[in-house]
């Protein structure tokens, strides 16, 4: 019985919506609050990622990320008629958990903003904004002056994110490929993937906070737009709003392209022929 695109939709949005309370969330609490580091914010991501998977997967194939979505569409013969509707299902998910965050820590952000006097879509409130989009340079990190600006251009931040993007959409096809069996089982695909988000997030973090998603970016940036922040949303401070949605969707078409034109067939020459170091 074929059942239809609605249960594919729905799964994406809830395993998006999973990856973004726990992913995003814990930047809130972490800026907001001051509860948790780096690597906690790492670690919750990873969580995100992994729970967000497992919960999506038997149904929808566990994308939770636009990007993913386009490259496996572009590369690996994913219908085109779903990409989107995923993609809507994703951001709706996006917003969706954006919204829970923000209905829990209202009046928390808030006596945050008094304290670091910050009026909420003015310059300088990004600080506070970072809990739902993404910045460069981070804000937590990096401050939100003009000479916090010099720190990452945007070409930088453009680049930045591509190349994490690139990296986790490699490591996605490698762990999810049929053909690679050098890959660990399909259960614990989901597992491996979150510690590689959790790498990623940890080492880029401080430069553009680490999006890896269009819908990561984007959903939270919409809600933070009705929310109040204005033109920190949108265009943001230097008009930068589309490079975690752009960069992150470039990134995973190079990955797609590296990994299936070039890297996939270097592993299965290996899998059917001695190397030439063992004949030795």
């Amino acid at each position: 019985m074929k059942r239809g695109i609605v249960p594919e939709m729905v799964a994406e949005a809830i395993g998006t919506f999973i990856l973004v309370l726990f992913g995003v969330g814990s930047v809130a609490v972490s800026v907001w609050t001051g509860g948790l580091d780096l690597w906690a914010v790492s670690l919750m991501f990873a969580f995100g990622v992994t729970f967000g998977v497992y919960v999506s997967g038997k149904v929808s194939g566990g994308h939770i990320n636009p990007a993913v979505t386009l490259t496996l569409a572009v590369f690996t013969g994913f219908p085109w008629a779903k990409v989107v509707p995923y993609i809507i299902a994703q951001l709706i998910g996006a917003m969706l958990a954006s919204a829970a965050i923000y209905g829990f820590y209202s009046e928390i952000v808030a006596g945050f903003e008094a304290g670091a006097e910050l009026v909420r879509g003015e310059p300088g409130s990004q600080l506070s904004a970072m809990g739902f989009g993404t910045y460069a340079p981070n804000p937590a990190f990096n401050g939100t002056d003009a000479a916090a600006f010099e720190k990452v251009s945007l070409t930088k931040w453009f680049l930045s994110e591509a190349f994490t993007t690139a990296i986790l959409v490699f490591g996605v096809l490698y762990l999810t490929d049929q053909h690679n069996t050098s890959a660990p089982s399909a259960n614990l695909a989901p597992f491996f993937i979150g510690l590689l988000v959790a790498a990623l997030v940890a080492f880029e973090a401080p430069i553009s906070m680490t999006a890896m998603n269009p819908a990561r970016d984007l959903g939270p940036r919409i809600m933070s737009y009705v929310f109040g922040w204005g033109e920190m949303a949108f265009p943001g401070p230097r008009g930068g709003w589309w490079i975690p949605t752009v960069s992150t969707i470039l990134g995973g078409l190079v990955a797609g392209a590296f990994y299936r034109l070039y890297y996939r067939g270097v592993f299965q020459t290996y899998d059917t022929e001695t190397p030439e170091w063992e004949k030795k």
